[in-house]
């Protein structure tokens, strides 16, 4: 692990869910533009590549409206299998997607790329997920503190972070 990469051991993870939803949440006005575009781009549908560019634009407008370096945006196997293994690494500002083009995830690894920590990289993305996203947030259900697909749920007992 290269100096700045987060060891995850000491990562302070909201047990559930519950615990980081906030109603009265406040966000950057810029990003939540980004997001409701990106919302109203249906990010579910199209060809992969399209789907890859719906992600590559709102990683782009989101580093624009918190004033960061965009981060490189790469995408490994996306299969449709858990993206619980999508990660960001500090020491090269890159977020990496597998599995599927999940947008909790990316939200999730967005919040690392701003410096937050777990439980507020958290916070912030199962929140503005939740804002723009309610439908989809209901289908979902709680394991810890990720949101998985019931069909996952009921197939694999083994928590897999998904959208």
């Amino acid at each position: 692990m290269s100096e700045g990469d987060q060891d995850v051991r000491d990562a302070d993870y909201p047990e559930t869910v519950v615990e980081v939803l906030d109603d009265h949440m406040r966000f950057n006005l810029v990003a939540l533009k980004a997001v409701r575009e990106f919302h109203e781009a249906e990010p579910w549908r199209g060809s992969l590549d399209e789907r890859k560019d719906k992600f590559r634009r709102l990683n782009r407008a989101l580093s624009s409206a918190y004033d960061i370096t965009e981060p490189r945006l790469v995408f490994g196997r996306i299969d449709g299998s858990s993206s619980g293994a999508s990660h960001y690494m500090p020491s090269l500002h890159r977020i990496t997607l597998v599995g599927k083009l999940s947008v909790v995830t990316f939200l999730h690894e967005f919040g690392h790329a701003r410096g937050m920590n777990e439980r507020r990289t958290a916070t912030w993305s199962l929140n503005l997920f939740r804002r723009w996203f309610p439908r989809q947030f209901a289908r979902l259900i709680h394991r810890g503190h990720m949101l998985i697909r019931p069909d996952e749920a009921v197939a694999d007992r083994t928590p897999k972070c998904v959208s």
